[in-house]
Formats: structure tokens, sequence, C-alpha cells
């Protein structure tokens, strides 16, 4: 009898950490999730009922649990390596201290004599129901406090979790081996058992907060990055406007004069005024693109009078009208990719590239930019190399966003010495 009641523990233990690591990161593909379950949970049951039994066993099928979890997360279920890692680790070291810390409680509750709470024992059954129920509901609130967080920790920060999970549990089974050592159990080894598991939701609290706030920093980085190029934005749209208001009033200038000329017949003289005032004033003034959209249109006009200034070679092929829905965004989108692109354009040969055009629901925009050498070679993550970073670096960042705003796509890459930013956007025009 008191074997089938260990078992029945023992399974419901295995229960528990397959729910864990299922809750907490989820599967890769929801196909047949009860056959994968049963792929870990008939290993998980061999070890945990039959091989800790066995005297001088029970450390090695600690790591037989954590092997077998840690295969089951990397095979199955969805999530970066340090989370699987950790999800691996979390049942084990959790589980050791609820039930060193209810064991302790109840042999100190029963006059210290431990017989009664180890197998066999008349309070082995209520110690056996406290540090499995016990062990659900703290898995159940790790597994919330996972849902309703939107960011996960970074490598760093799920190495020093992990390390200090590992030293705890490692403490933990020290100060366990020490205290069934000892013929009567200390109300200090309990109070140590209880610090423990404090100090590791302690630390699991601060690591969250502290990751909410760089997120919250670099939120607020990419709003100011934001301002700024709307900022931006509204200069090259007052220079377009004050260009096009200039033009129009020395428009009345010029039409006087060429009907002077004919007046005096001189329609000659007044054809080629006409036709250099075309040239000089009309032309240079109209040498961008119409998007339908005044604010793009700025972004882009005012990029090709620059590249101009600059030598750069820039050519645009856009068969796309905008509506003012999306003037802000795509206009930051732009703004962006074409300052990278005129950045990073190859200073002997430069030449850069737009593409903007319309399938369906989807807008793809390309913009192409010669090199001089890779660059994702050299920087694959396209961090910013300007000295303050706070301020700078947020153009790529923000190329993602507005892409994942309008459930599109973001792609990279280089081909025939040219860099080139592929996006695609999911967007009724």
């Amino acid at each position: 009898m008191n074997n089938i009641i260990e078992a029945c523990a023992s399974i419901v233990e295995c229960c528990i950490f397959i729910r864990i690591c299922n809750g907490f990161l989820g599967f890769k593909s929801e196909k047949k999730k009860w056959l994968k379950t049963l792929f870990v949970f008939v290993p998980l049951a061999l070890v945990d009922v039959f091989l800790s039994q066995l005297e001088g066993f029970e450390n090695i099928s600690i790591f037989m649990l954590l092997l077998i979890l840690l295969v089951y997360s990397f095979v199955f279920l969805k999530g970066k390596k340090w989370e699987k890692v950790l999800v691996s680790v979390i049942p084990t070291v959790t589980a050791l201290p609820i039930n060193l810390i209810v064991m302790s409680a109840f042999s100190l509750l029963v006059g210290n004599d431990r017989a009664e709470i180890m197998p066999g024992g008349t309070m082995r059954i209520p110690v056996l129901f406290f540090t499995k129920a016990i062990f659900f509901f703290a898995c159940e609130i790790v597994i919330k406090l996972r849902k309703k967080q939107y960011q996960s920790l970074t490598g760093f920060q799920w190495t020093i979790q992990l390390s200090c999970f590992l030293i705890s549990f490692l403490m933990a089974t020290l100060l366990w081996n020490i205290s069934r050592q000892q013929p009567e159990t200390s109300p200090l080894f309990l109070i140590i058992f209880i610090c423990i598991g404090i100090l590791n939701i302690l630390l699991y609290v601060i690591m969250n907060k502290m990751q909410r706030d760089n997120i919250t920093r670099e939120e607020y980085n990419l709003l100011k990055a934001n301002i700024i190029s709307q900022e931006k934005l509204a200069v090259e749209v007052r220079e377009r406007y004050s260009e096009v208001k200039t033009l129009k009033h020395d428009m009345k200038h010029y039409l006087t004069t060429a009907a002077g000329m004919i007046s005096d017949k001189k329609p000659f003289e007044a054809k080629a005024y006409i036709e250099r005032i075309i040239e000089e004033k009309i032309n240079s003034s109209n040498v961008g693109v119409n998007t339908g959209s005044a604010v793009i249109d700025a972004v882009i006009n005012g990029k090709i009078t620059l590249c101009n200034s600059k030598g750069i070679k820039m050519k645009c092929s856009i068969d796309t009208q905008f509506e003012s829905t999306y003037d802000i965004d795509i206009s930051i989108l732009l703004s962006n990719l074409l300052d990278n692109a005129i950045i990073g354009c190859d200073p002997d040969n430069p030449y850069i590239e737009l593409v903007v055009s319309h399938k369906k629901s989807l807008t793809f925009i390309t913009v192409k930019n010669s090199i001089s050498s890779s660059i994702l070679k050299n920087n694959p993550e396209l961090k910013t190399d300007k000295s303050n970073k706070n301020e700078h670096g947020y153009g790529i960042r923000s190329i993602k966003d507005i892409a994942k705003k309008y459930d599109g796509s973001v792609e990279f890459k280089e081909e025939n010495g040219n860099f080139i930013a592929e996006i695609w956007l999911k967007m009724e025009i």
C-alpha cells in the first residue's frame, strides 16, 4: 500500500512537471499534443517512480529528470534557448525547497520524529498531499506570471536566474543531508529553507522588474526617435511648400515678361525665355514623385534633393497611391530606410534605388544601395556605430515596429554588391 501511495505521488509530480513546461513555453505545433505529452510522461514516470526509490540513485534520478525535460522542451516546445533550459530546471529546484519546508514543518509538529514523515509513517500522506498541492499552485503562479508578461528576460538575465536557482538547489540539498544526520530537526533548518525559497522568488521578481524598466526605456527612446523623425518631416514639407509658394509668386513675373515679348512681336525670344524658365525653375523644382500623399512626397523628394547634393544617383519606381491614413508611418519608414541607404552608400559608386509596389492587400517596399564591403558580415544585427547609443540606433527598431503594426515583415540581405531592405506591409490602399 505504501508503495502505491508513493507511486501515485510521483505520477502527480510528473504531471505537474509537464504542466509547467507546456504552460510556460507552449507547443511549436498544436498537432498531436497528447502524443507529445505521452512521449515525455512515460520516461519521467519511470525515473520518478522507480529509479528515485532506489537507494543511492536519488541524485542520478534528479539529473535524469532534468535531461528528459530539457530534451522535451527543445524538441516540442517553442521559446528561446535560455527559457527552455530554465523551464527544465524550474520544476526540480521548485519541488525540492517545497518538500524540505513541508517535511521540516511536519517533523517539528510530530516531535522531531522523522519516521512519521518518511514512507510508511503516519504523517506521510498529509506530507505528500501538501507538498504536491503547494508545488502545483506554485507552478500555476509561475505560468500566470509568464502569460501576463509581454516581454522575456535576456540571455544574461536568464543566466543569473538559472545560476541562483542551481546554487539554491545545492544549498538546500546539503542542508537537508546535514539535518538528516542530526537526532533532532532544528527549527533553524525550516527557517533557512523558507528563506531560500523567498530569495528565489524575490530574485525572479527583481529580474522581471528590471526587464520591464528596460523595455519602458526602449519604448521611450523609440518614441523620442519617431518624434524627431516627424519634426524632420514637418521641416521637409514646409520647405517643399515654400518652394511651391515661391514658384507661384515668381510665375506671375515670368508670364508677364513672356507676354511683353509676344506683344513686342518677339515670339522666338519669348519661346526661348519660356523654355529656359521651364528648365531652370519648373523642372528643377519638380525632381520627385507623386504618391498621393504630400507628406510622403516631401520625404522622398527631400531625399532625392539630398542625394543630388551628395552626388548619389537615386532611382525611384512607385506605382502606389497612399491614403492619408498611412502618412506618418510610411513617411517615418521611408525616411529611416533612405537615411540608412544614404549613409551606407559606396562612396566610389553611390547608387540608391527605391521601389514601392502594391499587390492585392500587400504593399512591397524595397530600398537598395551600393556598398563597398559587407555590412551584415561585420554587423549582422545592424547596431549603430555612433558613440551616443541612447540617442541613435532606433531606425531599424522603428522600421521593424511599423512592419509589425501592419502584420508585415522585414528582411535585410546583400546581393551583387548591394545592401537590400525588403518590407512587406498589409494595408488596403
